[in-house]
């Protein structure tokens, strides 16, 4: 660990803020490409995806950074554009619309065994739906603050079981 001195503070803020004007540089201009993407200029999709690709070669902590921020961006210029509401990434060099993690009838960590589960046919129940779909909005808060493994565990397999009912 860096010794605690108000040099080292003051050279630790100017990156800190050094950072995030490149951050929000990439954001500006990964949202205007993936925009031009969107109204189908090749170069844009080709410019986003050889991004995607020299981040992914270099860092797998920067590539979740940007996977992030890739999500946020595409989710908005979708949403604004009444494409979808899902999200984008980058995947064998073109870009797709996000898988969710939770699927209908998976086993434990969103891996499916080729089973069937106990609830493969999703309860259709109108007046219970907004319950359900409220229910696993917040099991899915939990799951990203929980720390112990044990209940991130059982968070993931109530979540599996609530989501299709939802």
């Amino acid at each position: 660990m860096t010794t605690l001195t108000m040099k080292n503070a003051q050279a630790l803020a100017i990156e800190y803020v050094t950072a995030q004007g490149v951050r929000d540089s990439v954001t500006a201009i990964l949202n205007s490409a993936y925009i031009a993407h969107v109204d189908g200029d090749s170069k844009a999709t080709k410019y986003i995806v050889t991004f995607w690709g020299c981040v992914a070669s270099r860092d797998k902590k920067a590539l979740a950074t940007l996977r992030s921020l890739f999500n946020r961006v595409t989710k908005a210029v979708n949403k604004e554009k009444g494409i979808s509401e899902k999200a984008c990434t980058v995947k064998d060099g073109a870009i797709v619309e996000v898988t969710p993690r939770v699927k209908k009838g998976a086993a434990g960590g969103g891996e499916s065994d080729g089973g069937e589960s106990a609830n493969a046919e999703p309860v259709k129940d109108d007046a219970s739906a907004p319950r359900y779909s409220i229910a696993f909005q917040e099991l899915t808060r939990m799951l990203k603050r929980e720390k112990d493994e044990k209940k991130r565990e059982a968070l993931e397999v109530a979540l599996t079981l609530l989501a299709p009912k939802c």
